[in-house]
C-alpha cells in the first residue's frame, strides 16, 4: 500500500506532488503562544496548496541509496513567517515534532501512513547556518 503511493509520488510531476504532500506539526512541549500558533496538531496541512515546494529526487542505484528532498519554502507565505516568528523566539524551551503524509485518493490508498517523522528538542538558532533567502 504504501510503497504503491511512494511510487506514485516520486514519478508524479510537480502538481500532482504539491497536491499530495501534508505535514502534521505537533507541539510536544513549549509555551503556550506556541501551541496556539502551530495549532492542536491534530490536522495535517497541505504543504503545497499554501508554500512553494521544491523536490529532488535521484533514483536508487547499485551503488548509492536514492536521496530525497523536499525543500518546504516557508518564506514565501505571509502566515507560514508569522507561525515561524512566533516558533523562532522560543525554539529553546520548544520540543516539536513533524510527521509528512502522503495524502490518500482512492480506497486502495488507505489508511494513510506517515512517510516520515522527525522532532527537534532545544534547538539553538544562533548555531543554525544561515540560508540564502528565497526569491520567486
Amino acid at each position: 500500500n504504501i510503497a504503491n503511493v511512494w511510487e506514485k509520488f516520486i514519478h508524479g510531476d510537480q502538481q500532482y506532488r504539491d497536491g499530495k504532500l501534508k505535514l502534521l506539526p505537533v507541539v510536544v512541549d513549549g509555551p503556550w503562544i506556541v501551541r496556539k500558533a502551530v495549532g492542536p496538531g491534530t490536522s495535517p496541512a497541505m504543504l503545497g496548496r499554501d508554500l512553494p515546494l521544491q523536490y529532488y529526487f535521484n533514483q536508487p542505484s547499485e551503488a548509492r541509496k536514492g536521496i530525497y528532498e523536499v525543500d518546504v519554502l516557508i518564506s514565501a507565505s505571509r502566515i507560514a513567517r508569522g507561525i515561524l516568528n512566533v516558533v523562532k523566539g522560543h525554539t529553546k524551551s520548544l520540543t516539536i515534532a513533524f510527521a509528512f503524509i502522503i495524502e490518500a485518493a482512492e480506497q486502495a490508498e488507505l489508511p494513510e501512513t506517515v512517510l516520515c517523522a522527525f522532532q527537534v528538542h532545544s534547538l539553538n538558532l544562533e548555531n543554525c547556518p544561515q540560508l540564502p533567502q528565497y526569491i520567486e
